[in-house]
């Protein structure tokens, strides 16, 4: 009687350790079940990034001989502006920006003008340094945007072409279309005839992505030497960095001129 007492005990012991196992198993083969569906998921995410990161690459390929603006520095991507018309011995004031910069499209508002009246009288040298750190996960339209205004300087038309850019800077995270930077703004830029074919080959071909690239990267790290605060727009003066244009209320050439010599 005892033993089958005993047997009995045993066989529910064997059987209660059997169920334990049994759902511990269940449990692990749902872990490991989740674990796939996360890990095919995060596939799928990566896989569908990685096509519109290929897509946009391919919007982008660059099928042209690459150039050199020619009122540009090979080395450094530095635009000069009116290299023909600075006085000798003006102060050189350079521009750090990027097409997608909300803040360079309101310096451009509030000082282009007299600046451009500065450079064209040649009271001081003007140069633009292009950047294109704000592209990312939003696409290319900073390293567009430049290309283009690239090109438009091959046909010598830079200075429009880089207003009508920040005239018609769309809203944060929009973006550029392809259209206008090679029909809208070439029009409004006064860019027409044989110019125009020019620059449309180029901006078609991206025949001046080294350039912009070049000067991005040296423009970055120029900029980020001067200043552990860096962003855009910034200003220098003779290379050193100027902020005497953010305390001027009303920006006029004299105005301007007065703190842009007093930083040189």
């Amino acid at each position: 009687m005892s033993q089958s007492k005993s047997s009995r005990r045993e066989a529910l012991r064997a059987q209660q350790e059997a169920e334990v196992r049994a759902a511990k198993r269940k449990k692990v083969l749902s872990i490991v079940a989740g674990v796939v569906v996360i890990v095919v998921a995060a596939v799928a995410v990566f896989v569908g990034v990685d096509r519109h990161r290929s897509a946009q690459q391919a919007q982008s390929a660059v099928t042209g001989s690459q150039v050199v603006p020619p009122n540009a520095d090979p080395k450094t991507g530095i635009y000069t502006v009116n290299a023909d018309a600075a006085k000798s011995g003006v102060p050189t004031l350079t521009i750090y920006e990027d097409y997608q910069c909300p803040n360079c499209k309101n310096a451009e508002n509030a000082f282009g003008p007299s600046i451009r009246q500065l450079a064209s009288s040649g009271d001081i040298k003007l140069q633009y340094w292009t950047l294109t750190f704000l592209d990312g996960s939003q696409g290319d339209n900073s390293y567009r945007a430049a290309v283009a205004a690239a090109s438009a300087a091959m046909v010598g038309k830079l200075e429009s072409y880089h207003k009508t850019i920040y005239d018609n800077q769309p809203e944060e995270g929009v973006g550029f279309t392809d259209d206008q930077l090679r029909n809208t703004f070439a029009k409004d830029a006064g860019i027409t005839g044989s110019d125009l074919t020019k620059f449309q080959k180029y901006y078609d071909t991206r025949a001046t992505s080294d350039f912009v690239k070049n000067a991005a990267a040296k423009g970055l790290a120029e900029g980020s030497r001067l200043d552990n605060q860096f962003g855009t727009p910034f200003f220098t003066v003779n290379g050193k960095p100027y902020t005497g244009w953010q305390s001027i209320t009303n920006p006029t050439p004299a105005a301007l001129l007065t703190s842009i010599k007093s930083a040189a």
